[in-house]
């Protein structure tokens, strides 16, 4: 980790974005149900690990994703039974990142789907972790205290000092 940080002190931030991979975020252990799980233990998993998300998985591969999103569109005032499995409202097939991927390609992937998570496989196509949104945010933050702290409050404003000028 040390020698981590100081090569990126060596980068720019752009670069970094760029040319390091998915897996320099250190992914994290996600929240994964079976397809059968009821959606009341569904969201009792959710809750229990403070996730947005569930993934529904069966011998290490990805079927779907449950989202608070879901909920409220294809639960919550709709008699769905909370004993109905987490598969009747997954989304199948989410969309996916590969640990190999850049991180600039995840932000992408983030934006134009307007994901906050964003299941990460491995080369085998198993679930490796999950990413999201405070990942990246985490990241550049801690790595690039310096970019973060001298953006100006308006993107297309720019600085003619670092006091802000």
């Amino acid at each position: 980790m040390l020698k981590q940080r100081r090569t990126l002190r060596n980068m720019s931030l752009e670069r970094i974005i760029r040319d390091w991979k998915v897996r320099h975020l250190e992914p994290s252990r996600p929240v994964i149900v079976a397809p059968e799980t009821s959606l009341a233990e569904t969201i009792k998993a959710m809750m229990a690990e403070r996730a947005g998300y569930a993934f529904v998985g069966e011998e290490g591969r990805l079927l779907g994703i449950v989202t608070e999103r879901d909920y409220l569109l294809k639960v919550i005032g709709l008699g769905v039974s909370y004993d109905a499995p987490a598969k009747s409202v997954m989304t199948p097939n989410p969309t996916v990142i590969h640990e190999d991927a850049t991180i600039v390609e995840a932000m992408r992937l983030m934006d134009a789907g307007n994901y906050r998570h964003l299941p990460v496989l491995d080369t085998d196509g198993g679930i490796l972790g999950v990413i999201s949104t405070r990942h990246i945010i985490s990241f550049i933050v801690e790595h690039f205290p310096q970019d973060v702290v001298n953006l100006p409050p308006k993107l297309d404003q720019k600085s003619l000092t670092v006091e802000g000028g």
